[in-house]
């Protein structure tokens, strides 16, 4: 079960670059970059607002991974 415990600490810190990056560099070249490869369909001001609720959704994954695997090794 450590892929509970990688997976969960990939996305916490997936989910803080994300949330870093659109809160000091909202108009950042990588999401523009991002749109043109095709990745990312979204621009513009409102749509900070999906980066930040996917980096919610990965956070709150992360954590209940991670909550899983110190369950099934008895540490909480």
């Amino acid at each position: 079960m450590k892929k509970k415990f990688v997976g969960g600490i990939l996305l916490l810190v997936f989910a803080l670059i994300l949330a870093f990056l659109a809160l000091v560099f909202p108009d950042n070249g990588m999401f523009t970059a991002l749109w043109n490869v095709g990745v990312l369909t979204f621009r513009g001001d409102p749509s900070l607002l999906v980066v930040y609720l996917v980096s919610a959704l990965f956070l709150i994954l992360g954590v209940g991974f991670l909550v899983s695997y110190a369950k099934r090794k008895g540490d909480v």
